[in-house]
């Protein structure tokens, strides 16, 4: 059991690197609009991605879901909700960087994913030991997260007086988007939760425990992809950014497919590493990859020059914010 604790913990690790840097690869289509990158992303992340790993890995997968119709429409709508967040995400990116959205919106996310399914299951367990150390790591959190938007606000603090203006209200937008991202972004973690008997039945017609998430995965991300689809059409149409596919090298798809890849990875390695990990999975595993998620995206962002230029204090508050968030995320995953 011990170390199946570990491999599960290595797994959920990996998809925390994984989910904190998918996106470092759109900062190389400089010639895309976000739309661009993100239809590419969806298609492959929440559709071609989910549905040939379940396919591969899930035997009788159409049975599997056609003795769960019950379960399949909670997951479904979970889905849908979270393909909302999953579009802030992004857009919370774009706004504010990897380095300080990353942050918090996981910080968030990580908060909000912890705490509802057990108001929802069981609200006298925050009235234990246990969940009271739940509710002091999550006020640890949401200091970071203040500290991390002090950080940003300072960022933008050293241009000129117009140019200033349109940085601060560009912040402010990005920042109710990342808020926004990171109350709607936890769904998929609900979806994991209350899809427990889908899991079941794919085992009990043959799939491995390690691999039972995949039917999940395939259902909620493909909920997911339709809200993103919808939207990224959308704005394809309204900027006229079409045309960019026509005139793109290669690259420009690889890099997308890639950030694609990387970020279905992310979501397979939790999953994975939560039925390694057992009863323990949904929610230390959730912390623990929050966490490794914040880090990684922030050394993804300092390393290709976000806050390159920021003052003295920016980086003090940020880095004040990162210290706060991994304590309260470890104080949560104890």
């Amino acid at each position: 059991m011990e170390n199946n604790a570990i491999f599960g913990l290595l797994f959920i690790v990996i998809g925390g690197i994984f989910s904190g840097t998918f996106s470092t690869p759109f900062k190389f289509n400089k010639k895309w609009q976000w739309e661009n990158n993100w239809l590419v992303w969806s298609f492959i992340a929440l559709l071609f991605a989910p549905w040939i790993v379940a396919f591969f890995t899930i035997p009788h997968l159409t049975e599997v879901y056609g003795s769960e119709s019950s379960n399949l429409m909670l997951v479904i709508l979970f889905g849908l909700i979270w393909g909302v967040g999953a579009i802030l995400f992004g857009k919370g990116i774009d706004y504010l960087g990897i380095s300080l959205s990353i942050p918090i919106m996981l910080g968030l996310i990580n908060t909000v994913g912890t705490l509802m399914p057990i108001i929802v299951k069981d609200p006298n367990y925050l009235l234990t030991s246990s969940g009271i150390k739940i509710m002091i790591g999550i006020a640890v959190i949401i200091v970071g997260i203040v500290l991390f938007s002090v950080a940003g606000s300072k960022k933008n603090k050293k241009s000129d007086s117009d140019k200033k203006n349109v940085q601060k209200s560009l912040f402010v937008k990005g920042l109710v988007i990342c808020i926004l991202a990171g109350v709607f972004g936890p769904m998929i973690n609900f979806a994991f939760v209350f899809g427990e008997p889908i899991q079941a039945k794919a085992i009990v017609l043959g799939a491995s425990p390690i691999f039972a998430t995949n039917a999940i995965w395939s259902i909620v991300l493909s909920a997911g992809f339709t809200i993103n689809l919808l939207y990224c059409i959308f704005l394809l149409k309204r900027t006229g950014s079409w045309k960019n596919y026509k005139n793109s090298s290669v690259s420009y798809w690889l890099f997308a497919i890639l950030a694609g890849v990387i970020w279905y990875l992310s979501v397979m390695f939790y999953g994975m590493g939560c039925n390694f990990m057992g009863n323990l999975g949904a929610s230390v595993g959730w912390a623990t990859m929050q966490t490794v998620a914040i880090i990684a995206g922030n050394v993804a962002g300092l390393m290709t020059g976000e806050w390159k230029g920021a003052n003295q204090s920016a980086m003090k508050f940020m880095y004040a914010g990162l210290f706060f968030l991994v304590i309260g995320v470890f104080i949560i995953a104890m």
